[in-house]
This record gives C-alpha cells, structure tokens and sequence, in this order.
C-alpha cells in the first residue's frame, strides 16, 4: 500500500483549458474572470486594467474555494470577451446560473439586468436563471461583462454551470439542457459527534472533514477544514487510475459509508464512535489474490496530522486501514493520541468493531416494522442515524447540542427549537438518553444575552429570565451574536418544545419502566425539571401572549425577525405547552400555577379561533390579505393535528384548504413551499411541510391523503439513501439546503409514529 500526498492549485487546470469557447450559436464566458472582493461603482466601467490589482479565479466556482475563504458580502467579476461578426446583428441573451446570492450585471458599464435584492431589503436568488438581453446600441466587438454580486453567507460567486451569451432564438437548447441536466446528488455525511466529512457518492472522494462537528466557536472563530480531496487510487499495469464506486451508500442502521466498484472492492469511511480522539478510517477490503495496490491521495489544509495503516486478513480476503489522525495544537498531541488510539487494537479501528458499537446504541430505537414498509423503515432509521450523527460528543459545553444540520456552515449549529424538535422525536423513537443529554445541553448553555435587547432605541427581546434562547447556539453552547442588532432573528418556538420534549422523555421513560415491570412516578421524573420549566420556560410563555393572546415579535419558524407581527403557529404551540405546564403542576401539587398556565392557553387558543372565524368571513381563502397569509403558515395545519380544530369543523378545512390552495407547488404533487412569492429559499418544496400536513390529514380523518403524502416524502428520501432534505428544487428534483436536515428527520419520525398508530387503531 502507498500513500501519495498530493496538494495543488486548482488554478492550473483552468489555465491550461481555453478561456472563451465560440461556436456559431453561443459564446462560453467560463474560464478565468477578473475578481475582486469589495464594492466600487466604478468597476462596471470598461476601462480599467485589470492586472492591476484584480485577481484571476474561475468560473463558474465558488470563490471560497479559490484563495478567498470566509469572505462574505460584495464582490465583483469582470470578463472580457469578442462577438465573432456572424452574431453582431443578432438579438442576443446573457444567460447565467447559479449566482450566489444577488447580483446586478453590466455591459461595457450599462446595467442589462439584475436578480434578487442587495440589503437592507435583501432577496437570494441563489440559483434562479438569469436571463439579461444585450441591447445592440451598447454592444461592441470587444466587451466588459462586469457583474456585482452579494453573498449573504455561506459560499459565493458564480457557481452554476452555465455562463453564455447565446442568440435568442436558440435559448430553447439551454433550456432543454437544464430540464435534461441529472439531479445532483447530495454527499454523504460521517459522523461521530466529534469530527465530520462529506463524501462525494459518485466519485468515492471524500470532499472535506471538520475536526468539529459544529461550524463556529463563537462570533469570530470558525471551524477550520483540515482535510480535503482524499480519494483512492489504483495502480495496475504501470498506470495509476481513481477508485470510483458503482454505488455508495450507509450501512443498515449505521453511519458507516460503503462503496464498491465494478471489480469487487469495498470501501469503508467512518470516524470511530468510541473514539474522542479525531480520527478518520478509510478501510479498503479487496481479494487476497488481488495484487492490485491502493493508495490514496488528498490535501492537508491543516498542519498536525499523523497517517497509520494497519493490515488484516480472514475468509479469503485483506482489508487495510488506512488511519489518519489531527489535533489542532501541535505534533506532540497527535502523536498522543494516535498512539492512544491504536493502543486498544483492533477493537478501536476495526470495521466489525465499528458496526457493532453502532448497532449497539441504535439497539433501544423501537419501531413497528408490520406497520412500515421497506422504505419507511429505510428512512425511518436513517431520521434517526442522521439526528445521532448531529449531536456533539464532545465533552464541555458543546456535549449534547444537535446540529441543525452538518452543512452548509451556516447551518452547522444548533437552533434550539430544532435542538428540542429532535430530542422530542429521539425520545419518541426509544432513544432517552440521546435526548436526556440534548436537554443537558440546554440547562447547561448560556443564556440571557437577550432578555432586553435594544436595536434602534426599541426595546425588544423575551422580557424575562429564560431557559431556551431565542437565538442560535455555537459550538461552544454560547448565544448567537448577531453582527448588525437589526438583522437579529429571535425565535420563541424553542420555549414550547422544551416542554414538548419533556413530556417525550417522561413518556419514553414510564415506557420503558414499565416494559420492566418497575413502577413509575410521574411526580419523580418532574422534579428534577420543575423549578427550570416552571419559572423560566412556562412563566415566559405566558408571559409573552399579549393582550389578544397572541404571541409578538416572532421570527418563527421562517419570517423575518423582530418582526410586529403574532405569529398563529408559535402562539398554537405556546397554548399547547401551557396545557402540558398546567397538568404537571396540577400532578405536583402546584394549583395556583396550574390555574394560570390554564388560563393563558385558554386565551391563546380562542384567539387562534377568533382569527379562524375572521378569515371565514371572507369570501373564499383565495381573499387573504398578505398579514392573513403569515398568520397562516402552513405549518399552522398543526392546529387540526394536535385537536385545537376539531375533525370534521369548518376550521379544520379552511386550515386545509389554505395550505393545499396557496402552498402546494403546481405540477409536483405532494410538495409544498413555505411562501409562493418568496425568495429561491422560500419557493422551493420543504418535505417538512408535507409531513406536518400529513399528520393533520390524519388526525381530520383522511387516511388516504395522509399516506400519499407520507409517502412521497418516503419515496423522495429513499431516492437518496434515505436521507431527508430542507429543500427540493421543483425542476430537478436535486435537494439544497441543509443536509442531513435535522427538523424534517425528526418530523418524518414523529410523522410516523402518528401514522403507526393510525395504521394500528384502523387495521
């Protein structure tokens, strides 16, 4: 076995392609573009000199990736190219994809197009077509295209494939190449809640790995990637060719990735999940009559790593690991730690090891699998891997916290609602003591960064001591700072799924007690929770409804934040939580909180009433008024399946009917978008939607809905191994967002759990 170390600059590649192909129909504008990071109005002129002082990078790429990591907000690219004299009469189109996140485009200075909106007002149209006409009177033979772009976070630039100028009349080919473009294929993630990859399932590379799981430490310090571009070679006849896989995908019930190529050999990814140190096993299982060798190249962006192989054979067949090693301090610890590693043999790193250490904690997940069929159960597990690969192990602050998701960056921490969304789905699915420790975090995390919170001279924030913030965690369990006080997003859902995620694990635990045959105390399990929940969760609920019952100045769960406007959906989970509330106090003793907790859900749910009966005086619920259509987010279709409207009332089928009328994506059946007139984030299809709405199809009565949209989330999750996206495009079907998404996991969980029962109850 060889391992070659390889590291350098893509840049070359690009320097030795052509820079602007021509045919008699388009022009190919990709290559290497003019960049500079910044904004000046002057860099639309045509006449500046772009050696100086301009940096050359391709396009289309993200110019993260290409010298300019972490950088956010403006930018600027320039590109020159010819019109041959056989388009110069023609009407032309500039057609470009993929521009993360606005842009606004110029020709030889003239604006000729935009697309999204730069802040305050800012509007993504990350991967929305750009179509621009270039007006003949401002065409020369020789042209500047400059085009400003704004990147909100995350990667930016120009990344989508297509970048040309064509005549209009054959814009139907570019058109055809998107409809008939293959979905992209989202990566695969490792994970054991220490360290974190991606790997690409087509080509077997692993892209990057994270020495945490989370993306930031805190406000200015960023979790730096210290791996990249590691795949496996082999050599054979004197030549040396990738390893590419026929297929990739988890093994049942693990977080282990597998592939295997045409020739029979087996490739295994895993960080160890008894391991706290960071450590990456690559194990390649082949013939031992294969003579064949494999080595592996890749690129270190971090100093201090320590490579091992070990070797092992049985049945007729080797298997190598190949083990890489990392500590972000120096040489002397990851010599420490490897060497710690590999002290407990085989047992550490071995693949047999790592399936059983797997299997073993999934080993309390129940399920009913007579009631679910093959995809369900596929998915199903996976929704639970993918909330356990999300939870931090490491110990301090970070241990217990749930990742919103494992990328992008900027969903790579943990949002508390989400947080508490996946501790009450893993308590739901067997796993307490996942979701004992997901509530660990939360007691042990800082708070009250926003208990009064000033932007602008007014006074915003909770109001109250709390427990859950309404902000972000970083990874180190510290509130989320916002950069600028005005673009804060505070969200109060996270207070209600506190309780819900209580109520969860009380119910999980009596479950299991008395599977046991133990006895149990609903009063013993509460105490320990009580003073927290009570003075600092559901006091701050209540205290939050105004004088309507709404709950105010909510972001949730996507509006903009510090927004005047109730939110239905938070204040329908506020009346929920405060029922809960009210019957824990009521079981300790507590009358008089009981009494008021009572008494504010009775408030918020005749409000939620009221505005029902308001907007069912309106002609039809095509009339809504767009301050009625956020009161109405779909996810309001919770207030059928959790009973506050009742089956078979006429509120239940207006909730409904407005969900199915002003959400659903025309021609894609089954899907949903968070708000039709929205931004490329907001128009694309949330399978979380459709997982909310099928519970409260099922809860109405309408079994046979509910199944269909059960399972067309099943079916789009099963296409892609399982895993359950934040976004689907509608055209290409390829998913975006973040990945694995960790609220629809836990939604399609508690989705089937309520579907089980349905199934139960009718069979």
């Amino acid at each position: 076995m060889t391992v070659a170390r390889l590291c350098f600059p893509l840049l070359f590649l690009f320097l030795i392609s052509p820079l602007h192909a021509q045919d008699s129909t388009s022009i190919d504008l990709r290559g290497l573009a003019a960049f500079r990071p910044g904004d000046d109005d002057v860099w639309r002129s045509k006449y500046i000199d772009e050696q100086l002082e301009w940096n050359f990078i391709p396009v289309p790429g993200a110019w993260e990736h290409h010298g300019f990591p972490l950088t956010d907000g403006f930018a600027w690219y320039r590109i020159r190219f010819r019109i041959p004299a056989a388009m110069r009469d023609d009407s032309l189109l500039l057609v470009m994809s993929g521009v993360d996140d606005a842009d606004e485009t110029f020709l030889n200075g003239v604006l000729v197009g935009k697309t999204g909106a730069f802040p305050p007002a800012f509007r993504s149209e990350l991967r929305s077509l750009r179509v621009y006409p270039l007006p003949r009177f401002i065409r020369e033979e020789h042209n500047l295209l400059a085009v400003r772009v704004y990147d909100n976070g995350d990667i930016g630039g120009i990344t989508g494939n297509i970048l040309r100028i064509v005549r209009a009349d054959s814009m139907h080919r570019v058109l055809d190449e998107i409809v008939d473009a293959p979905r992209v294929t989202p990566p695969h993630f490792i994970s054991n809640g220490v360290m974190v990859s991606a790997l690409d399932s087509d080509s077997g590379r692993v892209l990057w790995t994270n020495p945490h799981a989370y993306a930031r430490f805190d406000a200015e310090l960023a979790t730096t990637r210290i791996l990249s571009d590691l795949r496996l070679t082999v050599e054979e006849d004197g030549r040396t060719r990738p390893w590419v896989p026929d297929s990739c995908s988890y093994l049942e019930n693990t977080g282990i990735c597998h592939g295997r190529d045409a020739s029979g050999v087996d490739v295994y990814w895993y960080h160890p999940l008894l391991s706290e140190e960071r450590v990456l096993v690559v194990a390649v299982r082949q013939s031992a009559l294969d003579e064949r060798e494999l080595g592996l190249q890749f690129s270190m962006d971090r100093p201090y790593w320590r490579y091992e192989e070990r070797d092992a054979e049985e049945a007729g067949m080797r298997t190598t690991y190949h083990i890489f090693a990392y500590n972000s301090c120096c040489t002397e610890l990851v010599d420490r730690d490897i060497d710690s590693f590999l002290s407990r043999g085989e047992d550490a790193w071995s693949l047999s090891s790592e399936r059983r250490a797997r299997n073993a904690r999934q080993a309390s997940m129940r399920y009913l699998p007579s009631v679910f069929t093959a995809k369900e159960r596929l998915v199903y597990r996976r929704a639970v891997s993918s909330l356990l690969a999300a939870q931090v192990r490491e110990p301090g602050l970070a241990e217990g916290q749930i990742l919103t998701a494992l990328q992008p960056a900027s969903r790579a921490h943990t949002v508390p609602a989400d947080h508490l969304l996946a501790a009450e789905a893993l308590a739901g699915a067997g796993m307490a003591d996942a979701a004992e420790r997901a509530l660990r975090f939360i007691h042990g995390a800082e708070n009250g960064r926003y208990t009064l919170f000033d932007v602008l001279g007014e006074e915003h924030g909770v109001g109250f001591p709390y427990l859950v913030s309404p902000a972000p965690y970083f990874g180190t369990g510290m509130e989320w700072t916002w950069t600028r006080p005005d673009d804060a997003r505070l969200r109060y859902d996270g207070m209600p799924r506190y309780v819900f995620a209580i109520e969860a694990l009380r119910a999980e635990r009596e479950r299991q007690s008395l599977t046991a045959g133990r006895t149990f105390s609903d009063s013993s399990f509460l105490v320990p929770y009580w003073k927290e929940l009570s003075a600092r969760v559901a006091d701050v609920i209540m205290y939050r409804l105004d004088s309507a019952g709404f709950i105010m100045q909510d972001a949730s769960p996507w509006g903009s934040g510090l927004s005047d406007l109730p939110s239905a959906w938070t204040t329908l989970l506020a009346a929920r939580a405060l029922r809960v509330a009210g019957s824990y106090a009521q079981t300790l003793g507590h009358d008089l909180k009981s009494f008021l907790y009572h008494q504010a859900a009775d408030r918020a749910e005749a409000a939620l009433r009221q505005l029902a009966a308001d907007i069912l005086a309106l002609s039809a619920a095509d009339a809504l008024t767009p301050l009625q259509r956020r009161f109405f987010h779909p996810f309001m279709c919770d207030a059928v399946s959790t009973g506050l409207f009742s089956r078979g009332s006429v509120e239940a089928e207006l909730v409904l009917d407005i969900v199915e009328r002003g959400y659903a994506i025309e021609d894609m059946p089954g899907h949903y978008s968070a708000e039709p007139g929205g931004d490329w984030f907001a128009r694309q299809a949330r399978p979380q939607i459709a997982l909310r709405l099928a519970r409260a199809y099922a809860a109405a009565g309408n079994m046979r809905r509910a199944e269909e949209l059960f399972r067309t989330v099943t079916d789009d999750a099963a296409a892609r191994d399982g895993l359950l996206s934040e976004l689907i495009e509608p055209y290409s079907g390829s998913s975006y967002g973040g990945l694995p998404h960790v609220p629809t996991a836990a939604d399609y969980i508690l989705t089937a759990e309520f579907i089980m029962m349905k199934r139960i109850a009718g069979s």
